[in-house]
């Protein structure tokens, strides 16, 4: 069984523990931190005192600190959650079954005659079919995707260990605008990501628009995860639920508005269809938001580090 001397060992034998913590990092030691607190290892003192010693914390190595203490069983237990989970079920819905039916709908044939139940079958047994195929492929490639990027070195293979025999030759004056884009790209997803402070952001910033050569450059990003960082994503607020329900609000008072006068034109028609699929489509996908929030809240959201 692993002692709690163990989880030092790791981190101080992890080649990326120089690395600046994420926001994503953070929440991760803070949910372990509490189920230490369920379990009775830590005091309530104790657990604010962590926490707080967790949004203070600017590298990996330093989080692991927070930890050192804890049987490593707990450590990185609780998987951070998708902020977005339930959202995207909602979508998942939405995709495989409502798009499918309207697609239904749209595509039978009018004709003088009613149509046969398997004529109705065959139509959304097709429809359906190409959505789910489109939809798994779809999943297939997004998850090789993310397993290719998280197999990319730790570095950029334009970057140059500081102080290298290499370095000295590495001026490349005609390039040296593309490497600053680069870094300046990794230093924007770091602050994104709460690596980064916005001191520090701009301090770095103006430090890349000085340098003068890749050696540089590679200096600025050495404690980063250059290539490896994903885009933030922000989690859910009420605002974004408030507007899902004035959405869903506004198509209703569209559908009735349209029922209730029975125009009869082309245009009005195609704006019922368009609200009937927002009324039909919003709800869910607000549903799936309110959800998200409500499970952000309960677990206490993400403080940004002072």
């Amino acid at each position: 069984m692993a002692g709690p001397g163990d989880n030092a060992a790791t981190a101080a034998g992890r080649g990326d523990s120089h690395l600046r913590a994420s926001h994503a990092d953070r929440e991760q030691v803070i949910g372990t931190v509490k189920e230490a607190f369920v379990q009775g290892r830590l005091t309530a003192d104790e657990l604010d005192a962590r926490v707080d010693q967790v949004y203070a914390s600017r590298t990996r190595a330093e989080l692991a600190e927070v930890t050192v203490d804890i049987p490593s069983v707990l450590v990185g237990a609780r998987p951070r959650r998708d902020p977005w989970r339930a959202t995207k079920t909602a979508w998942v819905v939405v995709y495989a079954l409502i798009l499918p039916g309207l697609l239904t709908l749209a595509a039978l044939p009018g004709g003088p005659g009613p149509l046969t139940a398997g004529e109705v079958a065959t139509y959304s047994g097709v429809a359906y079919a190409v959505f789910w195929v489109l939809g798994v492929s779809v999943m297939v490639a997004s998850r090789l995707g993310k397993r290719s990027v998280g197999q990319l070195p730790p570095q950029s293979a334009w970057m140059i260990e500081p102080g290298s025999d290499v370095a000295a030759d590495a001026e490349d004056g005609h390039l040296l605008p593309i490497y600053r884009v680069q870094v300046t790209s990794t230093f924007k997803a770091a602050l994104g990501e709460g690596r980064l402070t916005g001191d520090e952001y701009g301090e770095r910033m103006g430090e890349a628009s000085a340098a003068r050569s890749r050696a540089e450059l590679a200096a600025l990003v050495a404690d980063l995860p250059v290539g490896r960082m994903n885009v933030p994503t922000r989690p859910p607020t009420r605002k974004d639920v408030r507007v899902g329900v004035g959405v869903s609000i506004a198509a209703a008072g569209v559908v009735a508005a349209i029922v209730l006068s029975n125009p009869d034109n082309g245009l009005a028609f195609m704006v019922f269809i368009l609200a009937a699929v927002t009324l039909l489509v919003t709800p869910i996908v607000t549903v799936g938001m309110k959800v998200d929030v409500r499970r952000q809240k309960r677990s206490g959201g993400s403080r940004p580090p002072d």
